[in-house]
């Protein structure tokens, strides 16, 4: 069984997490799943991904612990290293990633989240950094980044579920739909960031990633460089003559 569906239409990737019914990350899935999304990195024709789980219970639960269970003190960086691969490439995608969260994310699931660039999520999706439940330590660099030190620790030392709401509240969710509309709301989303200027916004995705851990004068520099790379594309010659014209732009990504 493929444990990856992906359909690509309109410039938008959609990615089901295919290992139902709580759609754990397995290395057989790790092995699916890197490689499609390495072979994405390239694709012009690919502007937004959208990743989501099969059915109604679980976006993803976490990882497998019948292959935690198996590991040793020598070989368990290796394994983790692995893992990683999974959230990292997510993280790593020039085009944005947009989370539609259809119910569970614990553990690893809560992490693939995370490494999204966008989360929209049902009104029954429920997260949690469940590693203090185990013995473990889940989620503490990319939570604290995106939410901050104060509830990046709440969340994780107490090892407790969020809510949708609660979620939103904190800035973790960018919206809380019925559960009925999710994969629309999230499709929705995804058409309006396709109908941007491509480069600009994959030139803007990795500007904010980059500069996220540099100084302020680092940072500005490589804002300022970002701007120069865009300002001579065609796209953007072309939107100021459409808005001259008083057209809408069609960007091609050139």
């Amino acid at each position: 069984m493929k444990l990856i569906k992906a359909n690509i239409e309109n410039q938008i990737c959609t990615i089901t997490i295919n290992n139902p019914p709580m759609n754990i990350l397995t290395r057989e899935f790790r092995e699916e799943f890197v490689p499609y999304m390495e072979n994405l990195k390239s694709r012009t024709d690919v502007r937004v991904i959208i990743l989501t789980g099969e059915g109604d219970r679980a976006f993803c639960a976490g990882a497998d612990l019948n292959e935690e269970g198996e590991l040793t003190p020598e070989t368990v960086r290796y394994f983790l290293e692995e893992d990683c691969r999974i959230y990292d490439v997510v993280n790593e995608m020039p085009q944005p990633v947009i989370a539609a969260v259809n119910g569970y994310a614990f553990g690893g699931g809560f992490e693939l989240i995370l490494a999204c660039d966008i989360r929209i999520m049902s009104e029954r999706a429920k997260l949690c950094a469940a590693g203090v439940k185990v013995g473990l330590v889940v989620g503490p660099t990319r939570l604290v980044r995106l939410v901050g030190e104060a509830y990046a620790k709440e969340v994780i030392l107490t090892g407790k579920t969020v809510v949708a709401d609660e979620a939103f509240q904190r800035c973790l969710a960018s919206k809380v739909v019925p559960h009925t509309i999710l994969m629309n709301e999230a499709l929705e989303w995804a058409k309006m960031i396709a109908s941007r200027a491509p480069i600009a916004v994959r030139n803007a995705k990795e500007t904010i990633q980059k500069t996220m851990d540099l100084n302020w004068k680092e940072a500005m520099t490589y804002e300022l460089d970002a701007f120069i790379t865009c300002q001579d594309t065609r796209d953007h010659k072309h939107a100021i003559e459409s808005f001259f014209n008083k057209q809408i732009p069609i960007f091609q990504g050139r």
